[in-house]
């Protein structure tokens, strides 16, 4: 991000946040936007928990750069992700698992963009 303007915390703003997922060398991004008038340290929060991390990558406005499918709740109703992580080298790495383990790989969380809301 070239400039932050510090004013833009205090009102209405819509925050580009790109979120880096990682389990070994295989990795997977995304792009997602967060309106309203919180700060970045308030947003935090949302990527805590599997449900609402969940929420936000599967928003119209999300870009994901790897495979990622809700698999919806099992028979003891314990919710499930499946998610395909890329290595630089082109492999790829599948894993399933409970909705909760889905914010223990998120490894990064950088704000990319902020600008005013109108």
């Amino acid at each position: 991000m070239k400039s932050f303007d510090p004013n833009y915390i205090h009102c209405f703003s819509k925050k580009t946040i790109k979120l880096t997922f990682q389990q070994w060398e295989y990795t997977g991004t995304a792009f997602v936007e967060i309106g309203g008038n919180c700060t970045f340290a308030d947003m935090l929060s949302e990527f805590e928990n599997g449900d609402t991390l969940l929420s936000l990558l599967k928003q119209k406005t999300s870009k994901l750069n790897f495979d990622l499918k809700d698999l919806g709740q099992d028979e003891e109703g314990k919710n499930w992700f499946r998610a395909i992580l890329i290595s630089d080298t082109g492999e790829k790495c599948e894993t399933e698992d409970f909705l909760d383990a889905l914010p223990e790989m998120l490894v990064g969380i950088d704000l990319i963009d902020i600008q005013k809301e109108d």
